[in-house]
């Protein structure tokens, strides 16, 4: 699914970001896509770690058998379970 957004830019920005585009072999499209999702990224570890703090702060042994778990669990998949 493709969603269509319209951003208003100044033009010397819009030139700046349609050469880096250019240069770098993509449409400012592709760019603003690509900012998009480095900042959901950013917010999304950004929370985790948030997460993290608390449940740690809670009870740390909590946050070791998480971390545990989801190691055995990456394990058990790399062995194609």
């Amino acid at each position: 699914m493709t969603v269509k957004i319209g951003v208003s830019l100044p033009d010397a920005t819009y030139a700046r970001a349609a050469e880096a585009a250019r240069e770098s072999g993509t449409t400012v499209s592709g760019l603003v896509n690509e900012a998009l999702l480095a900042e959901l990224a950013r917010r999304a570890v950004a929370a985790h770690l948030a997460m993290l703090a608390d449940a740690e702060a809670e009870n740390p042994d909590r946050l070791v058998r998480r971390a545990r778990a989801r190691g055995a669990a990456l394990a058990e998949w790399k062995r194609g379970a």
